[in-house]
């Protein structure tokens, strides 16, 4: 179950950085994988369970901090019963880190696409910053929520600080590596994210995205993913599939007039995508009359 959700949107309406709690019942639960955009910090507040992140589990326990780049695979697998689970997630689209409308910095997305053989999903808790990554998280949530004057600009910088701390204190980071080679591409990246955004319900053809850069396609794929941690079509999929939970939740309009809305040419590739993304089945997130 999903609560206290709170988001931060741009000047466009788009949700740059959400915060929400989970909580569930103890026991075992299947990998079921799920994807989005965002990168994500995860603190659990209460409880233990394992967490599975491809092939790879972590036991975690309250204080614990999770980080994930936007196509890492993860699901908890299995709640602990001993105390009530309940964890608070911080999902931020990578361009908030990168380009003018967020902080403009590409050196941000190394902790994320630039890691070393020593980086783990699960926060080093032995770390002496790690208590003032979890106050930090814990903050960012009270601002979202307060909504108080300049709430975004205070949640955004300290986002920054965790990044900030993850980067220089934690020895993650290949600090020679840079994800991004050229810069200039930054601000026609931007263009074409909105032009994305924009553009959902219509034929978005690959070729058509790495001319809109002026790119072959071979490079526009290679900096989408430098950029955004996955490739153009699964961006466009998941930005596909999020418009139609949304309209699954908010409307009473059938699902093959929503799968049509937002871009799929069939149903059997609405329920294909849909399902390859949440894990769940359009009907299950369907409004009810």
């Amino acid at each position: 179950m999903r609560y206290n959700e709170a988001i931060l949107c741009d000047s466009r309406g788009c949700p740059q950085i959400k915060s929400y709690h989970s909580t569930t019942a103890s026991g075992t639960r299947p990998f079921i994988p799920h994807h989005h955009t965002e990168c994500e910090l995860s603190l659990i507040l209460s409880g233990g369970g394992i967490y599975t992140v491809t092939d790879k589990k972590y036991i975690f326990r309250a204080g614990d901090i999770f980080l994930f780049n936007s196509d890492e695979i993860h699901c908890i697998t299995e709640i602990f019963p001993q105390e009530r689970f309940d964890v608070l997630n911080i999902h931020f689209e990578p361009r908030l880190l990168w380009s003018d409308e967020g902080f403009g910095s590409t050196s941000l997305l190394k902790i994320f696409f630039c890691r070393n053989a020593s980086f783990e999903n699960l926060i080093d808790r032995n770390n002496p910053e790690t208590p003032k990554i979890a106050r930090l998280i814990n903050e960012m949530e009270c601002e979202l929520l307060s909504r108080g004057f300049e709430y975004g600009l205070c949640a955004k910088n300290k986002l920054c600080e965790i990044l900030i701390c993850l980067s220089r204190n934690y020895g993650y980071i290949d600090v020679e590596k840079n994800p991004i080679h050229h810069e200039r591409n930054t601000e026609k990246m931007l263009e074409l994210m909105n032009y994305i955004e924009e553009n959902l319900s219509s034929d978005i053809k690959l070729c058509d995205l790495a001319e809109f850069c002026g790119m072959n396609k071979t490079y526009f794929c290679s900096l989408f993913k430098k950029y955004n941690g996955i490739s153009p079509f699964e961006y466009i999929t998941i930005k596909r599939v999020e418009k139609a939970i949304f309209l699954l939740k908010n409307s009473s309009r059938t699902k093959f007039d929503i799968a049509t809305e937002c871009g799929f040419n069939s149903m059997s590739n609405f329920y294909k995508a849909f399902y390859s993304v949440t894990g769940k089945k359009p009907g299950e997130m369907q409004k009810r009359k």
